[in-house]
């Protein structure tokens, strides 16, 4: 059943758009605050027309994302900023009326800073991926507060740059 309520919807658009502000500040620490830590659940997917199946890029649970956050600094990475850019679409309360599962689109843009040609790139924003979040959300008793129990990055874009391990 959709949420039409007005307090509740705000809530998780919140958790929603607080989760892309945090991965734009590269803040990993905010968006696992975001996260159930027993049971958050993390994967980037997509459907290859090539081989006509979907393909599982990354599945990692809370403390394998937190592990890869960690990592972060130690890869040899594209350091050119990201932004996140979603809208809310569908709310709707799961089957088991403990859950609500949240549809989002995104764009992600990428600014590159340098690199080879850094007097001609540096500075230009570009599209890096589009996509979708299938998210499910687990408010408090209260409907005031919720944290992410899952998300499926559903990638429409399959060619992904070099060096990028940061997380959509």
């Amino acid at each position: 059943m959709l949420i039409r309520d007005p307090g509740t919807r705000q809530v998780i658009d919140s958790i929603v758009y607080e989760s892309c502000l945090a991965m734009n500040a590269n803040d990993w620490a905010g968006f696992l605050a975001l996260c159930e830590p027993e049971s958050f659940r993390y994967r980037i997917t997509n459907y290859s027309p090539e081989i006509q199946k979907d393909q599982t890029w990354m599945d990692r649970d809370w403390k394998g994302l937190k592990s890869l956050f960690d990592l972060l600094p130690r890869h040899n990475t594209n350091n050119a900023p990201l932004m996140r850019h979603a809208t809310v679409y569908r709310a709707e309360h799961e089957a088991d009326g403990d859950t609500i599962r949240v549809q989002t689109l995104f764009s992600l843009y990428r600014t590159e800073l340098d690199g080879l040609n850094s007097h001609i790139v540096s500075g230009r924003t570009s599209l890096f991926a589009v996509g979708k979040y299938d998210d499910r959300i687990r408010l408090a008793a209260d409907g005031e507060s919720g944290r992410l129990v899952s998300r499926n990055v559903r990638l429409e874009t399959r060619q992904i740059d070099v060096g990028s391990h940061i997380p959509f």
